[in-house]
């Protein structure tokens, strides 16, 4: 499955390129790449069942590295 996110409140490039290294770091996560500029990320997961879980960690990461900022599903 492919997800499909709109990213809110990321203010360096640099930091989303930390952000994407650490999804790609997550259990179940095929791939990953997030896009600073025209502000989406596209994530492949194995397992359709996982998509909450790993989203709820995407966005902990997220604020972890970028305060504030958070990947909404489309």
């Amino acid at each position: 499955m492919k997800m499909k996110l709109k990213i809110q409140g990321l203010n360096c490039a640099n930091c989303g390129n930390k952000i994407e290294n650490e999804i790609k770091k997550i259990e179940g996560v095929i791939d990953a790449s997030l896009s600073f500029l025209t502000e989406k990320a596209k994530i492949e997961i194995a397992d359709d069942n996982m998509a909450n879980e790993i989203l709820a960690k995407v966005n902990e990461i997220a604020d972890r590295i970028e305060p504030g900022c958070k990947l909404i599903l489309k």
